[in-house]
């Protein structure tokens, strides 16, 4: 009884000319534009998407509300740094719209960032979840509410390897060389290099001539011609040197 009193109630309180349920294709377009202009850094275009009263919760930032303090926070924080340009992509199979009757729809999924720094290679940095509640207006569609949450560091993906190296070949690349993070230690393990530096142990693999990366994290290791030097690159930056000290002895 109480439960059919709610639903006549629910049914009373309904408007008389309701506004015709959203196509989740409209929704997905009015979420692609606001993230177009996010990539762009566009301020202007960033802030026509967002309701006066909104409020964006973020799992490591919190919550900031109203549209000029939003706007002033993404143009301040992923755009502000000097040098960083950070793009945003939509992983296409995780969004699912679902309509609010009357008032619009609520979008959710998953969400990738990858970052560039100057001149070097873009990374992927983040992988977040994401909803968003968006109203349906006559003119078109703002956001009221925004939640970003379980922000997790990209898992690492090694890139295939580049040639197929014999031992002898790789035997080569082996010895010990100094640089300013102490000792880095080159041996062969059947038909690997492992690499040792401080507590960093990996295997590597050559992805070009002079070029291994490692096959646990992101890192790749760059020797010159003659071995006589190597170069620690991480995300694309170079972050330490060495030259080569001696040849391995077991």
């Amino acid at each position: 009884m109480m439960q059919a009193l709610a639903w006549l109630a629910l049914a009373q309180s309904a408007p008389a000319h309701p506004v015709a349920p959203p196509s989740a294709i409209d929704v997905r377009a009015a979420d692609t534009a606001f993230w177009d202009a996010f990539n762009r850094c566009d301020r202007t275009a960033m802030a026509r998407f967002f309701a006066d009263d909104a409020e964006f919760y973020h799992d490591q930032t919190g919550v900031t509300r109203s549209r000029a303090a939003i706007v002033d926070s993404l143009v301040h924080g992923p755009c502000g740094t000097p040098g960083l340009h950070v793009r945003r992509a939509v992983v296409p199979d995780s969004v699912h719209v679902s309509p609010v009757p009357g008032f619009g729809a609520v979008i959710a999924g998953t969400h990738l960032f990858y970052a560039r720094q100057g001149t070097a290679p873009e990374v992927a940095a983040t992988r977040a979840r994401f909803t968003t509640v968006w109203r349906q207006l006559p003119a078109g569609w703002e956001m009221t509410r925004v939640v970003s949450y379980d922000h997790q560091p990209m898992p690492y993906v090694p890139p295939p390897a580049g040639l197929k190296l014999t031992p002898a070949a790789l035997a080569a690349y082996t010895g010990v060389w100094q640089s300013a993070i102490g000792p880095i230690r080159v041996t062969l393990d059947g038909d690997a290099l492992n690499l040792a530096s401080g507590d960093l142990r990996v295997t590597l693999d050559p992805l070009a001539r002079d070029r291994f990366f490692a096959r646990e994290r992101d890192l790749q290791f760059l020797f010159s011609a003659d071995r006589s030097t190597i170069a620690v690159e991480e995300k694309g930056k170079i972050v330490a040197r060495g030259v080569r000290k001696a040849p391995v002895r077991d």
